[in-house]
């Protein structure tokens, strides 16, 4: 079948856009649109896309409707940033305001507070009709947070006694554990009790049938002790691996979805896997995409439209362009580029490709790529050539990344390790495991660094050299991996390549890739390069800007920012000395004001404002929604002081902890459970116990160091508070491992002070409290509840001034847990008294 004619929206998409945007707007003849094209949109068929829209509809980027893909907003945005003067960007279809249009409503785009608001109103709960939405009962119908679809019951409990009661050997306390390690959430459990009622077989073999969390389940049942218990198998070919895919309503292994993804290729008419399409839609072969028009982009070394074989900084390169070290082949003898040139087997192109052509397979007899070859010559596939076997070293049953001299196979683990892996770098000469074309892991990353960091056809800047240096204290292979893996990274660098002047904070704050900014600048301040600051304080200081200027009125929009300046933020910026801002107290403050925000604009929409707000129209929106509504308490109480508003004032959020606390008996469960299960993580189990022994909240164990640690050799205490605490066995060895082992991609960073027990995934910084807290309940441990307990507990048995010395709370701490665990009856009957 003949390809069909590619218009030029398919093959240049780049420059028909370059030459809509600068005929609508003259001011971006200034402006490298293309570089903005590359830096906003990744996949190519966005841009085939936007290109074929704009060619039929050019006065979207000037018009202000709503209409059209989203792309088309994304562009304007970039290129008014980049300076664009008469590009107009798309107001929401309801709202009429500038956001981003991530919604659709009756053919016009729509923000998400407009698309949320109507996903609401058009699901009224069955049963009183309120439209807060929690949820769907399992006829489908919405239901909301005042008839939950779980009704009274908890899905955990009741999906528990179910598996209890099966004969797999389990108690429901143990069964409950695994359902709320492998689903925390009380719908995505009802949705496993409804399933495991539609079809009870599913933890007896018929797991495919489920969704993914059954397996989970499975294992986590498994890994408790049960048994009857089945790891599901592949329904096409009968393999227990994991399965990941879906064919046919069933869940499949990845072979067997490749399978019924072959079809019919449009050009060489072979039934292959499908390895891409052509312009028309029919599909093609791996091999053939290779050779379709619609698959070439520029190269960037020749220019050429051409299928890339290697991706660069630039975009990528042709197979022509690829650079490729030169030796002497030693099948032709002929002097060119060949792959392996630093080993003693040096093959050149032309050489390897007629190895690798396509053939049958002499085993399967499938006509596939050559990728090995029998004793006699035949022709093996990649599957049939390198068929998993016995690992020499490790004993495992992989397929084989390499041999020992006397031809053992080995696997890829043993053999990264093996001696005969090893081999000279062309330019150190040091005798390791080699990275590319010949080089080392080391020499390789210095290489990429200096490329990364150093402008097109120039130099690396003196200022980029810190960063320079404290991107090279890691190991090679992880910077490489940081480097490469994610195309982000990479643009991070390049653009500071570009820039003027030292790296700074403010500078680091520009890029919105969050995590990899954030890496980078660990690793900077780790290394010194950069100073250290109170990142939560500055996430919530761009979190408060971002999000005051979301209100439409510009006198409210100056009270919130007052108000955050000098109450909120001031608190936070005037603690104690040495003292950083936790999670916590950050998200306290995002609560707020979230809600200060959702009440203005509740009232824009009512029709009424800040300023004419009435007590029954604050109530009322109270009542309309969840208990956390209430914090907007201080922001009025300020409004009405200064004469913003009228006398306004919302309810105090109680902070009655009793209420909130696990029993006891489940409190020393958990304890048994971390002391006993050694397949847990080390710095899960003493976390844990910390939490559940000593209530220590989950932000002073993130931060704890060596320095706490007062280790006499048959006894280890912890610095909690001015006395040392004795710390019991087993969780005095669990904190001895943490101190030897300190390791993790946070500890590649070499620095003295402080040597944190629970390394973050950034260099030099302890564990994320929320980090921590998430992984605590992963492993069933509810850290606030636990936490509560044990405070409970410990007050009931200690005086106040033994806690605060040995835990580390201020007194008064210990004074309202006191009280808080004796209960208010004597405190009631002696005001009944006074009365």
């Amino acid at each position: 079948m003949p390809a069909p004619e590619l218009p030029r929206s398919a093959t240049e998409p780049e420059a028909v856009i370059s030459e809509i945007v600068r005929s609508a707007d003259p001011a971006c003849e200034r402006i490298d649109v293309v570089a903005v094209l590359q830096a906003v949109f990744l996949q190519r068929p966005q841009l085939r896309m936007l290109a074929e829209v704009l060619q039929a509809r050019g006065d979207l980027l000037t018009s202000g409707r709503p209409e059209g893909p989203r792309a088309i907003e994304r562009l304007i945005r970039a290129l008014r940033e980049a300076g664009a003067e008469k590009l107009v960007l798309p107001r929401c279809g309801d709202c009429g305001r500038e956001r981003p249009l991530t919604g659709l409503g009756d053919g016009a785009r729509i923000c998400s507070a407009c698309s949320n608001r109507r996903i609401v109103r058009a699901n009224p709960c069955v049963i009183c009709g309120s439209t807060t939405l929690a949820g769907r009962d399992r006829a489908g119908r919405p239901r909301c947070r005042a008839h939950p679809p779980w009704g009274s019951t908890d899905p955990a409990e009741e999906l528990a006694k179910l598996i209890a009661g099966g004969p797999f050997g389990v108690s429901p306390g143990i069964a409950q554990q695994a359902v709320c390690s492998v689903e925390p959430t009380r719908p995505g459990q009802l949705r496993l009790l409804w399933v495991l009622e539609d079809t009870p077989g599913l933890l007896t073999g018929r797991g495919a049938e489920g969704p993914p969390k059954i397996s989970a389940l499975i294992q986590a049942l498994i890994d408790r002790g049960a048994h009857g218990v089945v790891v599901p198998s592949c329904p096409f070919c009968q393999r227990t691996t994991d399965l990941k895919q879906r064919r046919d309503g069933l869940r499949c292994c990845e072979p067997c979805r490749r399978e019924s993804k072959i079809a019919t290729c449009a050009v060489c008419g072979r039934a292959r896997p499908i390895g891409g399409r052509r312009f028309d839609g029919q599909p093609v072969c791996g091999t053939c995409r290779q050779h379709d028009p619609f698959n070439h982009r520029p190269c960037s070394v020749c220019g050429a439209l051409r299928f890339r074989k290697l991706r660069t900084d630039d975009g990528g390169v042709c197979a022509a362009c690829r650079e490729i070290p030169t030796a002497i082949c030693a099948t032709c003898g002929e002097h060119g580029p060949c792959y392996f040139a630093a080993t003693d087997a040096p093959k050149c192109l032309p050489c390897s490709a007629r190895e690798r052509e396509e053939a049958v397979c002499a085993s399967c007899g499938k006509h596939r790529r050559v990728n090995n070859r029998t004793a006699t010559g035949e022709p093996l596939c990649g599957n049939c050539g390198n068929k998993p076997k016995p690992c020499a070293g490790c004993g495992g049953v992989f397929r084989t990344s390499g041999r020992t001299p006397e031809g053992k196979p080995l696997c890829q683990t043993c053999w990264a390790k093996h001696p005969a892996a090893h081999r000279p770098c062309t330019e150190c000469g040091s005798v390791e495991r080699l990275y590319r074309h010949g080089r080392c892991p080391a020499c390789a990353r210095s290489a990429d660094l200096r490329e990364v960091l150093s402008p097109q056809g120039g130099l690396m800047r003196p200022e980029l050299e810190p960063v320079f240096q404290a991107l090279l204290k890691p190991p090679p292979r992880t910077v490489l991996h940081w480097i490469h893996k994610v195309s982000a990274r990479r643009a991070v660098l390049q653009a500071l390549a570009t820039e003027h002047g030292p790296v700074t904070h403010e500078i680091l704050d520009r890029f919105a890739t969050a995590p990899t900014v954030e890496y980078l600048r660990a690793a900077l301040v780790a290394a010194g390069a950069l100073p250290a600051r109170d990142e939560q304080l500055a996430r919530l200081e761009r979190w408060l800007t971002k999000n005051i200027a979301r209100v439409s009125s510009a006198e409210e929009r100056r009270i919130l920012r007052n108000y955050t300046n000098w109450q909120p933020l001031r608190r936070l910026r005037r603690l104690p000395g040495g003292q950083l801002i936790t999670h916590g107290r950050a998200e306290t403050v995002r609560v707020e004001i979230r809600n200060v925000a959702r009440l203005l604009e509740w009232l824009h929409d009512d029709g009424a404002t800040l300023g004419t707000c009435t007590q029954d129209q604050l109530d009322a929106w109270l009542s309309d929604g969840p208990t956390t509504r209430a914090t907007v308490r201080g922001f009025l109480l300020w409004t009405s002081k200064r004469g913003h508003s009228r006398p306004l004032t919302a309810p105090v959020i109680s902070n009655y902890f009793a209420a909130r606390i696990i029993s006891k008996d489940q409190r020393w469960a958990l304890v048994r459970h971390l002391v006993h299960d050694e397949q847990l993580q080390v710095a899960d189990r003493a976390a844990g116990l910390l939490l559940l022994l000593f209530a220590q909240p989950v932000g002073r164990i993130s931060r704890l160091t060596t320095e706490h640690i007062v280790d006499r050799g048959d006894t280890l205490a912890l610095k909690l508070g001015r006395v040392p605490a004795e710390i019991p066995a087993p969780l005095d060895d669990l904190i001895r491992q943490l101190v030897e082992r300190r390791n993790g991609r946070a500890a590649t960073v070499p620095i003295e002070e402080p040597k944190w027990l629970f390394h973050s995934t950034y260099p030099g910084q302890p564990i994320d409290p929320h980090t921590l807290g998430r992984r605590l309940k992963a492993i069933g441990v509810p850290p606030q509840l636990a936490r509560h307990a044990s405070l409970m507990d410990i007050a009931s048995e200690l005086p106040a001034v033994v806690i605060s010395r040995l835990l580390g709370f201020h007194q008064s701490t210990g004074d309202n847990w006191t009280r808080e665990s004796q209960g208010f009856g004597a405190e009631y009957a002696a005001e009944i008294s006074r009365r």
